[in-house]
């Protein structure tokens, strides 16, 4: 069912619309999908679980300083990662103005000094791009699913040479729920070698999770500790996404 609609932009990819549904809000970019949701009294909790799972990438990098995002929605990933770290910086790479733009009007969007958004196409800025990062996510998703590009051999290897030694990619597919990804398992093997992970989420999404610097221990009780440090931080059931870490 479809929330109250309380605006609708238009630029040259299309509309934007952005609905209040009960405590929450979200935008969509037609069609009754939806690209962002936050719940506007705790905008820091990330709602979805293809974003929580995303976040377990801070399990392997537990205090970063700096972080790429490709893709901001309505920024529900900047909300979490600014109250899981006082210190983290946070670049973002963003097509659309407009969803810029609606990101600060609509969904609380803080202005804060530890927070860049660069209007650019990912893969452009990506190549422009010399300061490494200890954590990317990659999260490219339109109307019509999740955006090719972001698999595109050049992509990730921009995305590799801009993660710092220690640093953890963190890719959001779309796999509609058969918890593999062929041209995935292809790209990120042959960049990445087995120093991958994947984990399942409910909505057909697919968290990939790949480490410049050899696989860590994931093992759910080596694992559990920072769980129940992201679950103390930003409220979400860390400790039961756990279970649904696997190697490829």
């Amino acid at each position: 069912m479809q929330g109250t609609e309380i605006a609708r932009n238009f630029d040259e990819y299309g509309p934007i619309y952005v609905y209040d549904d009960g405590p929450y809000r979200y935008m969509s970019f037609g069609s009754g999908g939806e690209q962002s949701r936050i719940e506007r009294s705790r905008p820091e909790y990330p709602v979805y679980q293809y974003l929580q799972a995303m976040l377990l990438g801070l399990l392997y990098q537990p205090d970063p300083q700096r972080a790429l995002m490709l893709g901001l929605g309505g920024g529900s990933l900047v909300h979490a990662l600014l109250s899981y770290s006082d210190s983290l910086q946070i670049c973002v790479a963003e097509l659309r103005q407009q969803v810029r733009d609606i990101a600060s009007e609509y969904f609380l969007l803080p202005d804060t000094r530890r927070l860049t958004i660069t209007i650019s196409d990912a893969l452009e800025y990506l190549c422009q791009e010399s300061t490494p990062s200890d954590l990317i996510f990659t999260d490219l998703f339109s109307d019509s699913g999740m955006q090719h590009q972001q698999l595109q051999k050049e992509y990730l290897e921009q995305c590799y040479r801009l993660l710092s030694d220690q640093g953890v990619l963190v890719l959001n597919l779309w796999d509609e729920g058969y918890g593999y990804h062929p041209l995935a398992n292809q790209q990120l093997s042959d960049l990445f070698g087995d120093n991958w992970l994947c984990c399942t989420v409910d909505s057909g999404n697919l968290i990939a999770f790949a480490f410049k610097s050899g696989k860590p221990e994931s093992n759910p009780r080596a694992l559990l500790n920072g769980a129940k440090k992201l679950e103390k931080q930003l409220g979400f059931p860390a400790r039961k996404l756990l279970n649904r870490l696997r190697e490829i």
